[in-house]
């Protein structure tokens, strides 16, 4: 029984300028502590106009750690809705189809997300849904999750044996890995990949299961003791089967006997297991299917790249015409524009002078600004002495009174 983990990691709008967090905890946090010698996978997940768009960047499977680390360094920019769910069910889907030709696997999942699924799904329905049939262990590292998000994520994890954390900002790696230490703790538990615990329902319904085909009783069941005797009568297969390693003193009396001799001599092929002979055969056929299928996608990548090629040579000719029409017309434009340079030279010309009337006019307009100003100070003496002879005639006026009145 292996392991085999798939990454889902968000790419919605909602992780906008959070990618940076996302490559800290990924290469600093997981990639340290993961082990890449089982299967694994990655998807990266986002939705246009509520249509689910999962990426499967790196098939389930044996991958190295180096494209691992390169796909998350070069995580695209973050754009769409969030399909948490939908994710969910494509990577079940997954795990359903490796599991065809590489046997039954403990089932894991790592998500890296906001945690708001913006699709109206819903994650922890999907996930209970889903382990009533497989269990499957669901560990989410939150990004700067909400509080609401942060419970249902961690009620997703809790059903499933799995962890949760939220990462706030990008840190250093010994802050980074004590956050994440829950995630990391729970993958390295083995999780049985066996039915759920069975109900009172589950029971009834399995209790009329057709059992499989008697397969053919052991040779401990019809040999009570090692007996030389009996064990010639038996096939040698038998013999063997029969005689368990741990009964140490009795093979090693075996040893003595002549008889042991006898039916080592017999022995003219392997003892193979058949379910394992079976399980070998069906190995070999997927390998030979694979290298097949491999070697058909080789072909067509061929097929791709010549095609690519001529085409590429028809858009160089193409361009190459195109220059030569260019270069020709070039000439023209030449022309034109040695009579567009005349042309701004002449209007430079009449900038120039311009320039110089307005100079003129701008001293001229300063001179009678100054002279308005001159004015100004000069009605403001008038007015001035206007007051003062005011005063003086009123003065006068009053003397001449005071005179009138005395005379």
């Amino acid at each position: 029984m292996k392991n085999a983990t798939d990454f889902l990691i968000d790419i919605s709008d909602k992780m906008d300028k959070k990618v940076p967090i996302v490559q800290n905890v990924v290469i600093d946090g997981i990639v340290p502590n993961f082990d890449f010698s089982e299967p694994f996978g990655m998807r990266t997940f986002l939705s246009i106009v509520k249509s689910p768009i999962i990426i499967n960047s790196l098939d389930l499977g044996t991958n190295m750690r180096e494209d691992f680390v390169k796909k998350i360094q070069g995580l695209p920019f973050p754009n769409g809705g969030a399909p948490i769910a939908e994710a969910f069910k494509e990577s079940c889907a997954g795990f359903k189809k490796f599991e065809k030709t590489n046997g039954e696997v403990t089932r894991r999942i790592v998500y890296v997300t906001n945690g708001e699924d913006t699709d109206a799904g819903i994650l922890d329905y999907e996930v209970e849904k889903a382990i009533k049939d497989y269990p499957i262990q669901v560990n989410i590292i939150g990004i700067c999750m909400s509080e609401a998000n942060q419970r249902t994520a961690k009620k997703v994890a809790d059903m499933t044996g799995g962890a949760f954390c939220n990462v706030e900002q990008t840190c250093d790696v010994l802050t980074l890995r004590g956050i994440i230490t829950p995630i990391i703790d729970a993958l390295h538990k083995a999780v049985p990949a066996q039915a759920p615990a069975p109900t009172p329902q589950s029971v009834a319904q399995s209790a009329p299961a057709p059992q499989p085909a008697p397969a053919p009783a052991p040779a401990t069941a019809r040999v009570p003791e090692p007996e030389p005797v009996r064990v010639r009568e038996e096939p040698v297969r038998a013999a063997f089967v029969s005689q368990p390693v741990a009964q140490a003193p009795v093979q090693q009396e075996k040893q003595e006997e002549p008889s042991f001799a006898s039916i080592a001599a017999e022995v003219k092929e392997p003892i193979i297991d058949a379910a394992k002979e079976q399980e070998y055969k069906a190995e070999i056929a997927a390998i030979a299917e694979l290298q097949a299928a491999r070697s058909a996608q080789k072909s067509a990548n061929v097929k791709a790249i010549e095609e690519s090629n001529s085409n590429i040579m028809a858009l160089l000719d193409k361009n190459k015409v195109m220059m030569d029409e260019i270069l020709e017309g070039g000439k023209e434009t030449e022309v034109a524009l040695d009579k567009l340079r005349a042309a701004i030279k002449d209007h430079e010309m009449t900038i120039d002078e311009l320039r110089t009337v307005n100079k003129k006019l701008t001293e001229q307009n300063l001179q009678l600004k100054h002279r308005a100003k001159e004015q100004e100070a000069n009605m403001e003496a008038l007015k001035q002495e206007k007051m003062a002879l005011q005063k003086e005639i009123d003065r006068l006026r009053e003397i001449a009174n005071e005179i009138l009145k005395i005379s």
